[in-house]
């Protein structure tokens, strides 16, 4: 760590130019999102089949990514919104940011969104879905922090009529990993 310090102060002292992305994780903070797909500014490279090991058991490939941590995530613009679905006992308000949001900032555009949670589960969106705002990819719910093993640590959240042809919470996955964009 004391490395790393030294060398982007000695950096700065020469002026040498810093690229404008660190790689999301270097400063301790564990990676908890990658954009895959047509990323225009990538902080990542390829699929490594052993450190990303999750990625490759669910037959995942890119060649490059954007990644966030938590922190990272979190300093984007919050929004909040509140759902209440059939088979929920109760409202939930969740807040974070706005899947267009997080796109945005991972420079990220194509017409197909896929939201892909750590079991698999992958539902599609279009830009249209996206465009109108309603999603977001909560960080916390009714105040707390998601964790994993509930619905965390990321979790696609939105109220009725977030997309096209929702069907009651339908879509909305939890213990999201990846977008994928096209």
């Amino acid at each position: 760590m004391l490395r790393h310090w030294v060398f982007a102060l000695i950096l700065l002292v020469s002026g040498i130019a810093v690229a404008p992305f660190a790689i999301a994780g270097d400063a301790g903070e564990p990676v908890v999102l990658t954009v895959t797909g047509n990323v225009a500014h990538p902080n990542r490279g390829a699929l490594d089949p052993f450190d990303d090991a999750v990625f490759a058991h669910l037959d995942v490939k890119f060649d490059k990514g954007f990644t966030f941590t938590l922190a990272d995530l979190k300093a984007l613009p919050q929004q909040t919104a509140k759902a209440k679905y059939n088979e929920w006992p109760r409202e939930v308000t969740a807040t974070g940011p706005s899947l267009a949001d997080v796109l945005k900032a991972a420079g990220a555009e194509g017409k197909k969104i896929l939201v892909q949670a750590i079991d698999g589960y992958a539902p599609e969106f279009t830009a249209d879905d996206v465009a109108r705002g309603k999603l977001i990819l909560a960080v916390e719910a009714d105040g707390k922090p998601l964790a994993m093993g509930g619905r965390g640590p990321l979790w696609l959240f939105g109220p009725r009529d977030s997309f096209a042809d929702q069907q009651d919470e339908e879509g909305f996955a939890f213990a999201v990993i990846r977008i994928d964009v096209q």
